[in-house]
């Protein structure tokens, strides 16, 4: 929590002096919801030599949530997301005797306090850290269940890029339409532990995440001066 309420206080801190060196007076609030659904890998340079290991690198991942933003002036601001999330791992195993396919299943709630930049024809752009908790892991082979949870490190943290556009700008309604990625900076495995059942010590995976995303936002407020005079928060009707 510490790292989170750091990362928001810089980004508000910066894009506050930024606006203010634009000469805007007017910003906004605004909520939205959103959820998104693409393709998750587990990334390691350990696993790739394992010639009776095959990786699926289109296994599915999806996510639905909100997100809460800040709009400072008309063009940059931080937007605050909660996303419940599920992404599997499909893999296969090819050796002759004993050969199988199987899935990984993750569940995990993210938290992303990512800077967002809109251009004038509804372009933007956004980056910034995403923070994952684990909830269940599961391995499926031939539909019996084994929870790996213990494999996994409860939290790790990625970097989230994205860009789209708005295929409707209302004066209150936005519809974004984009695509984000994600990577790991750290082994999402706790080490010497593998989901693949290798005997191999100190292997080391890192998630990456692509997704559309869709989102429906809605400006609900607005702070600052505007242009009667007035300061404060005002809430539209």
């Amino acid at each position: 929590m510490k790292k989170i309420f750091l990362v928001i206080v810089m980004l508000i801190c910066s894009l506050s002096v930024f606006s203010q060196h634009r000469g805007s007076r007017v910003n906004w609030l605004s909520l939205a919801v959103k959820g998104g659904y693409g393709n998750f890998m587990m990334m390691s340079k350990d696993l790739k030599d394992v010639d009776d290991l095959k990786l699926d690198f289109m296994s599915p991942s999806y996510c639905f949530g909100g997100r809460l933003g800040v709009i400072f002036g008309d063009y940059v601001g931080v937007s605050f997301e909660y996303l419940g999330s599920g992404f599997n791992q499909n893999y296969e195993f090819t050796e002759s005797s004993f050969g199988y396919d199987g899935k990984i299943k993750f569940n995990s709630s993210d938290m992303l306090a990512l800077f967002r930049y809109s251009g004038d024809y509804g372009f933007y752009a956004e980056l910034g850290p995403k923070f994952t908790t684990i909830k269940k892991v599961e391995n499926v082979v031939d539909e019996i269940s084994d929870d790996q949870k213990d494999i996994y490190n409860d939290k790790f943290t990625s970097i989230a890029f994205g860009l789209g556009f708005m295929p409707y700008n209302g004066d209150r309604v936005q519809v974004s339409l984009g695509a984000r990625f994600a990577y790991g900076l750290k082994a999402m495995n706790k080490d010497n532990a593998n989901s693949f059942g290798l005997n191999m010590a100190n292997v080391e995976i890192k998630p990456f995440s692509t997704q559309i995303m869709l989102e429906v936002n809605y400006l609900f407020a607005q702070f600052g001066r505007a242009n009667c005079g007035r300061h404060g928060i005002q809430f539209f009707k």
